[in-house]
This record gives structure tokens, sequence and C-alpha cells, in this order.
């Protein structure tokens, strides 16, 4: 066995895994907040391939926040 199987992983593939981890969060969402995410992610002016993962979570996090007042 490869003690390199035992490494931590680097932190850009924790980045990453928070990303889709906060993603696949928003599957458990009322409709009301996936339509004010949508909105969010329309007034970015891109086309959904064209979003970064950066913006796609500042979307979430703004659609929570907002939310939570």
């Amino acid at each position: 066995m490869s003690h390199d199987t035992l490494a931590a992983p680097p932190r850009f593939a924790v980045r990453i895994a928070h990303h889709f981890g906060d993603i696949a969060d928003t599957l458990d969402w009322d409709h009301s907040r996936w339509l004010a995410l949508s909105v969010r992610l329309d007034a970015t002016g891109k086309a959904p391939e064209a979003l970064t993962l950066g913006e796609v979570q500042y979307a979430i996090a703004a659609t929570v926040q907002e939310a939570a007042l």
C-alpha cells in the first residue's frame, strides 16, 4: 500500500468539495428559494456553462442570507 493514499487532500480539493457540497445542499430548497437563486444567476448575464464556481457560490450564499432575513 502506498503512503500517498493516506495523505490529506490538497487545499484545492477541499475547496472544490466545499463548493459542490453547497450546491448539493440546494437540492433541499423550496421552490421560492430556487427561483431567487435562478434570478441571481440570470442577473450575471452569463450562460449557465460560463458561470464559475465562485459566482455560483456567491449566488447561493446571497440567497441563503436573504432567506434568513
